[in-house]
């Protein structure tokens, strides 16, 4: 067990160190990932513009939660599933994966988790740090609620990463992909929260939301982040993401083992 998880970590490792080479590739995505935020940020102060409040939720909320939702969404988009099975599919290198001794998906992670860490040490945690000491947003002002966001932006991780390998497997039997990305990226842009709070849905829309995973990914964490969702709230939400990741994963767990079984019938 040990030296199959030390296997694993090199993984990490190198991914690591790969990113590290590659420094422009991290300051590009920087760039986007400000452009975007400064986008989102004069949208939420034009609507919130001579109000003290939206929905009971103040400027100050509305802006943490911009920032910690853009500082998340720049950590995942470190890592790149999709696109990566797409393209090894696309080769035929997944062939040579499953000869290998280890779990593809498990070793995906692991590789992404390298690109992610070096993203965030270098980029996020430094940028978002003096934003925040710039603008003085609301933040967690105790260690409990530190921890339940933390948990909940791993589980919100791990439910996004499940689901977007899931997507990317579905290159095995489609010839063109670009619907299905479009359908994936459109589902976690309107559903998740990223930009958009689920408090300020419409009715319907939010009772939609509710019934998929994607609120998960981003809102769950981002609530908790800003205070709106705490005390009794709190345990009943982190429950739905661990039961919607449990069903993520058993999905990912399924395709992956079709998807396998048809290279090995087809001879890779």
């Amino acid at each position: 067990m040990i030296k199959t998880y030390r296997m694993y970590w090199e993984f990490t490792r190198k991914s690591f160190q790969r990113s590290a080479a590659y420094r422009v590739d991290s300051w590009s995505r920087v760039l986007g990932n400000v452009m975007s935020l400064g986008i989102w940020g004069c949208i939420w102060f034009a609507l919130y513009y001579g109000k003290g409040s939206v929905e009971n939720i103040s400027f100050h909320s509305m802006l943490s939660y911009i920032l910690i939702s853009m500082a998340l969404q720049g950590i995942h988009n470190a890592g790149t599933p999709l696109w990566e099975i797409q393209r090894r599919v696309r080769t035929g290198d997944i062939a040579i994966e499953l000869l290998r001794p280890y779990d593809y998906p498990l070793r995906m992670l692991f590789t992404d988790l390298g690109s992610m860490s070096f993203y965030f040490i270098t980029a996020i945690f430094p940028l978002y740090t003096l934003i925040f000491i710039f603008f003085q947003p609301n933040i967690p002002l105790s260690a409990s609620q530190w921890g339940l966001f933390l948990l909940s932006a791993v589980l919100g991780y791990l439910i996004r990463y499940s689901l977007e390998l899931t997507f990317g497997l579905f290159t095995f039997w489609l010839v063109e992909t670009g619907g299905v990305e479009d359908i994936f990226y459109f589902s976690i842009s309107l559903f998740s929260g990223s930009v958009v709070p689920l408090w300020f849905f419409p009715d319907w829309l939010a009772s939609i939301a509710s019934l998929l995973p994607f609120q998960g990914i981003y809102f769950v964490p981002n609530a908790i982040f800003v205070g709106e969702l705490s005390g009794q709230a709190i345990l009943p939400a982190l429950l739905n993401q661990v039961i919607w990741l449990l069903i993520c994963y058993g999905l990912l767990r399924f395709v992956w083992a079709k998807a396998s079984q048809k290279v090995v019938v087809q001879g890779g």
